[in-house]
């Protein structure tokens, strides 16, 4: 147990969202064990530790970013070495539902009795994992954003049979190592991947009617709708306008108008996809990431991010 009363943490998959939890983890205060199944994947997991910790000191958001990461995470292929005493355990493993089950159900056998068990999935029910588990109850989500050492929203999941203790639990863990943990309902998306998916729905169907292109779809969101959702939410925008022109006319003709399709195939979404173009790891989606740089993205990505932190904090900070 840390001075602050958090608890030891082990973190099971050593991929980019398992190190950048570690890192958020420990940061916050916690001492972490990040698990890799194989021992020769365990220095490329250290190595992007260190790398969002050099940019965490770079950003002056955490000075001391490298030396708490060296003395409070420490990297093994040791499964029972991970999870013996740990409090909170939170697997980032593959997003499939068979693997996420067989890790935490090791971790059950090999950990502390009362350890809490999570998961950092952005849409598999928790109900459906725990499904499997032997002690359900003790099982949470806490679905943190890429880049999750960077990011505060966490969102908070429990299934059925998960008690509210343990939901609190994860609640005060998240809250004392500096994140914004919000309880979302166990339904397919919860509230982040929800509203991803309902805008790209959208803005997929206008493209697909060729009435619009990606470009300016995203123009519109980075240099219009989000400037201002910092400050204001899409209910307090609702108030702001009035519910009588949301009620209105106009706002009749634009819902009735907006997309309803069920299928991601149903759009250039699945198109693309149909021709093997994924995204940035295949080199092409909507845009050409032969032509672009998708690292140069990436690091302009997390400094805007760090830019709205920076705007967010007290001017002494």
């Amino acid at each position: 147990m840390s001075p602050e009363g958090i608890p030891e943490c082990a973190v099971l998959g050593a991929g980019t969202m398992g190190a950048q939890i570690a890192l958020a983890l420990a940061v916050g205060g916690a001492k972490v064990r990040l698990w890799g199944r194989r021992r020769e994947a365990l220095p490329d997991a250290r190595a992007r530790i260190d790398a969002a910790a050099a940019f965490l000191a770079a950003q002056r958001l955490q000075d001391q970013a490298q030396a708490i990461a060296d003395e409070h995470i420490a990297v093994t292929d040791e499964f029972e070495e991970a999870v013996r005493d740990a409090g909170f355990i939170i697997e980032a493993v593959a997003e499939d539902i068979a693997i996420k089950q067989s890790v935490l159900g090791m971790a059950e056998v090999a950990c502390q009795g009362e350890a809490i068990l999570s998961s950092t999935t952005s849409a598999i029910s928790a109900s459906n994992i725990q499904a499997a588990l032997s002690y359900p109850d003790r099982f949470c989500i806490a679905h943190y954003a890429q880049p999750a050492h960077l990011i505060a929203l966490v969102e908070v999941v429990p299934g059925e049979k998960t008690v509210t203790r343990t939901t609190d639990k994860v609640v005060s863990l998240l809250r004392n190592t500096g994140k914004a943990p919000v309880l979302c309902p166990d339904i397919p998306g919860f509230l982040w991947a929800r509203i991803q998916h309902a805008v790209l729905r959208e803005f997929a169907s206008l493209v697909g009617k060729g009435i619009v292109t990606p470009e300016a779809c995203d123009t519109i969101l980075k240099q219009g709708y989000a400037w201002r959702l910092p400050a204001m939410g899409a209910f307090e925008h609702a108030d702001l306008a009035g519910l009588d022109l949301m009620n209105g006319d106009a706002a009749k003709e634009v819902w009735a108008d907006l997309s309803n399709v069920s299928d991601p195939a149903e759009t250039p979404v699945g198109q693309l996809f149909a021709k093997g173009h994924t995204g940035m790891g295949s080199g092409r989606g909507f845009y050409d990431w032969t032509v672009r740089d998708a690292e140069e993205f990436k690091a302009q990505r997390d400094l805007e991010i760090v830019r709205r932190i920076r705007a967010r904090m007290p001017r002494d900070a």
